[in-house]
């Protein structure tokens, strides 16, 4: 790089004030000097404290200094430059060390970026190292205002942008403002690196835009408060951006997708099946333009046994979204998630309703069906509905292909209870007694008892559930009444039979939670 290039870098940056330049010459290389330094190299700038250069101080062909030269050392002098007041030498020195993009350590440190990045380094760790060597701050945001990732650590002297990285996601005016720039910057669609000044923050920015099939799906930032971008900056930006487009992308084929408000929506939905506050899923589909139905219900479909990701992606949701047409769904961990619009008493249509119960019975799908909800930032806690009473559903010996969140309520009640031998207290104490007799008799006072009670105490459908005579189950109804001092007698007993219902649940609730957790 030629001496008067770098100059017109460092003016550009408002780093020095006066420059002098009588023999332009190639500079590759920088250094520290002081008032003993004697050997000086060729094609290196010097920089030193004007204070320590003396009568005899050897002065080399070009030099950048801090505060005022000696009068009779002046016409001394070849190419120099005073470092502006206000400046620190440092700072100069360590900004000149990134323009000379030839220097070794600089590759060096480029390379272990692209290394990092193709290794699969997390990008907050890339990010923080860039920062390291570059002294830019670096964050990546996409169209909904998600924090995809940030520098460390990372400080600008404006609230709302700290209260978004704090946060996670942008808030509304901010997104409204990186809108509204990128509108007055009218940038072309798929172009590359922009540059502008922010006077909000006193930060010169650097912008890669995400792009795909026309349209933006992000940003990644680059900030300083010099105007100049070192070279090594602009070569990595494009490879920051890629890597978090990837993350955007980030279920399979999903860069087939062309729409990005569908991109956006899967995300979204996304981020709230991991944890993404309410706040955060309303405010990111707000910004993204999304409108979703009045009424919905949140599925998820599971097979009892283990299925790879390539099983809900490429069989169960081609045909799930064959069901339920333009309805958001996603692979998760072993089973596939659906947003279901639904109508306003969570009725789907009966033809809908069929032909999903003929793909779970096909299939052989459990599927976990949440309460009806209307507003998207409740999307993540109705998520949770439905996985949980899937887990009831296998935990409670469930049949069926369907089960809804209402109908165990009772087992998320009891789920809450965190002292475990609270719950041996709070069922009738001839379900034990029976429990026990069984196990030493090898007797089925127990399911009877079970059934009896199911049927409200009706001895006719008991006996057809149980495929017994009459006869047999009078018999044990005796004996259950004799052994637990019991009158099981009738079917108006109404206190009697709603107090053995409770507890079968909660009997049957503790012993499958014992067994999930041995």
């Amino acid at each position: 790089m030629k001496f008067s290039l770098l100059m017109d870098i460092l003016n550009k940056a408002d780093m020095v004030t006066e420059v002098a330049i009588q023999e332009d010459c190639e500079v590759a290389d920088l250094n520290l000097m002081d008032r003993e330094c004697q050997q000086m190299y060729n094609q290196t700038v010097y920089f030193i404290r004007a204070e320590e250069i003396g009568p005899t101080t050897k002065l080399p062909a070009c030099l950048i200094y801090q505060g005022e030269v000696p009068e009779y050392r002046e016409k001394n002098l070849l190419n120099w430059a005073k470092i502006r007041e206000g400046v620190s030498l440092a700072e100069v020195f360590r900004y000149v060390k990134l323009q000379l993009s030839e220097a070794p350590e600089l590759q060096v440190q480029y390379g272990d970026i692209v290394t990092k990045l193709i290794s699969g380094v997390d990008l907050r760790t890339i990010f923080t190292d860039a920062t390291t060597y570059t002294g830019n701050l670096f964050v990546a945001i996409d169209v909904s205002g998600k924090i995809i990732e940030h520098s460390e650590p990372f400080y600008v002297d404006v609230p709302v942008w700290m209260n978004s990285i704090y946060q996670g996601y942008c808030d509304e005016t901010l997104m409204d403002y990186i809108n509204l720039q990128r509108r007055q910057l009218n940038v072309p669609k798929n172009s590359h690196v922009v540059e502008l000044y922010c006077q909000k923050m006193d930060k010169y920015i650097m912008v890669e835009p995400l792009w795909h099939n026309n349209a933006s799906l992000g940003y990644v930032f680059a900030l300083n408060s010099r105007p100049a971008f070192d070279s090594y900056t602009r070569k990595m930006l494009p490879l920051f951006a890629h890597r978090v487009k990837e993350g955007i992308l980030r279920l399979k084929d999903m860069d087939r997708i062309n729409d990005y408000r569908s991109i956006m929506r899967t995300n979204i939905l996304l981020d709230a099946v991991a944890g993404a506050t309410p706040a955060e899923t309303n405010l990111r589909a707000k910004i993204s333009g999304l409108k979703f139905q009045k009424y919905m219900r949140t599925m998820v479909f599971r097979t009892p046994y283990s299925k790879d990701m390539d099983y809900y992606s490429y069989i169960i949701m081609p045909e799930v979204s064959e069901i339920l047409v333009d309805q958001p769904c996603f692979p998760w961990h072993s089973s596939l998630v659906c947003l279901v619009s639904t109508q306003s008493n969570g009725e789907l249509s009966e033809d809908k309703w069929a032909q999903l119960q003929e793909l779970a019975e096909k299939q052989n799908l459990l599927v976990g069906v949440s309460n009806v909800f209307s507003d998207i930032s409740e999307f993540g806690e109705h998520f949770n509905q439905a996985n949980k009473v899937l887990e009831f559903s296998t935990r409670t010996d469930s049949v069926g292909h369907f089960f809804f969140y209402l109908d165990y309520i009772l087992y998320v009640i009891l789920d809450q209870v965190k002292e475990e031998q609270f719950l041996d207290h709070c069922y009738h104490p001839a379900l034990k007694q029976l429990a026990d007799y069984d196990r030493k008799k090898g007797g089925e006072l127990f399911e009877t008892l079970r059934v009896y009670t199911e049927t409200g105490f009706n001895k006719a459908q008991a006996a057809q559930m149980l495929f017994i005579h009459r006869n047999t189950i009078n018999y044990r109804i005796q004996q259950i009444e004799q052994l637990c001092s019991i009158d099981l007698s009738g079917e108006k007993n109404a206190k009697l039979v709603f107090t053995l219902q409770l507890s079968f649940k909660i009997f049957l609730y503790r012993k499958n939670r014992m067994i999930t957790q041995d």
